[in-house]
């Protein structure tokens, strides 16, 4: 799951929308400073990755890319299910997109001492025009395809990808609205087992 994604399904916080758009920015970032619900959040997006990765639907998938974008197909599964949260937003969410995605970039002033470097230079731009609603746009898919080719050490194929969208776009989007009420189901459960741990006496 990419930004969109995790910002959506972290508690309805800033702290906590922050925390998991941090889970992206890791590089520079001391985790162990930030406030509890913060880490929190983070420590979920980690977890949420991994149980997103295990899927057996998206595992599915994944392997149904060309063998020269299979290495990626985790990247480019993530990006397409922002594109379809955005575009089919009033299927899978209750509150307006921008509740959430105005939530996320008010975070970047009020803890704008907590943001690693990465997310310092591209904080302004994200809110100023709006990323993570833009990825409702097909135009803005690619750009983000192009922008993580160029942060790859080595030239890859990523951005040649956004062409998997077209041709499987119902399949794509069959995914991402099966997975997503599932997804929402183990935060809620997961949440409440860390709490009831946290509640036993020591």
């Amino acid at each position: 799951m990419n930004y969109l994604a995790h910002v959506t399904l972290a508690e309805p916080t800033e702290a906590a929308r922050l925390g998991a758009l941090l889970g992206d920015f890791g590089r520079g970032l001391d985790v162990e400073s930030l406030p509890a619900d913060m880490r929190f959040a983070l420590y979920e997006h980690r977890a949420l990755d991994q149980w997103f990765d295990d899927h057996p639907r998206v595992r599915a998938e994944r392997a149904r890319f060309p063998e020269e974008l299979r290495r990626f197909s985790g990247i480019l599964l993530d990006v397409f299910a922002d594109h379809v949260l955005a575009r089919r937003w009033d299927v899978l969410h209750p509150r307006p997109l921008h509740e959430v995605t105005s939530s996320l970039y008010r975070s970047f002033e009020t803890f704008a001492h907590l943001l690693p470097p990465r997310l310092v230079e591209v904080a302004p731009r994200m809110a100023a025009e709006d990323w993570l609603q833009g990825y409702g746009e097909r135009r803005n898919v690619q750009r983000a395809l192009e922008g993580i080719a160029r942060r790859m050490r080595r030239q890859t194929p990523i951005a040649s990808g956004f062409g998997e969208l077209g041709r499987r776009y119902v399949e794509i989007e069959a995914c991402v609205l099966e997975v997503w009420p599932e997804a929402t189901l183990w935060l809620e459960e997961r949440r409440d087992a860390l709490r009831a741990a946290d509640a036993q006496p020591k």
